[in-house]
């Protein structure tokens, strides 16, 4: 076996070590990547009537990042946090709504809640049931 076959082994043997190590240090799951969380679901009317393709935003008052969900023709929604982690930060929040779908009229939303000039508070619990009900009124 020649020097530069040899060197090419350890090479490859010190990658796949390498890549090995990463897993490992990766973790099984989720979880190593943030704080304690809470299964949150809810829907979302405008003047009683369920309303689709709007987003739900959970922004905390404390740390964390925001959580988020669409609703569907329902108007029910499941928070996530981020990659497959559901749910938001335990404590309070202040919820905001966005329309997720371009081709929606303007007006789906009450134009406080478009403009995301007013949100609505939410305190997520480790007890839950965390189960939200948004009416959002005016026009």
């Amino acid at each position: 076996m020649s020097e530069n076959e040899k060197e090419g082994r350890l090479n490859r043997r010190v990658l796949l070590g390498c890549m090995i190590l990463i897993g490992l240090a990766g973790g099984c799951g989720p979880a190593a990547n943030h704080p304690e969380l809470a299964p949150v679901t809810g829907v979302v009317t405008v003047n009683g009537k369920p309303v689709e393709n709007v987003t739900v935003v959970f922004t905390p008052a404390t740390e964390g990042r925001v959580s988020r969900g669409g609703t569907d023709a329902e108007g029910k929604f499941t928070l996530r946090y981020a990659g497959d982690a559901d749910g938001a930060v335990l404590g309070q929040h202040a919820v905001t709504f966005m329309v997720i779908d371009a081709d929606a009229p303007a007006n789906v939303l009450p134009r406080k809640y478009a403009d995301q000039t007013a949100s609505i508070p939410a305190e997520v619990t480790k007890a839950g049931p965390n189960e939200y009900t948004f009416d959002l009124k005016g026009r």
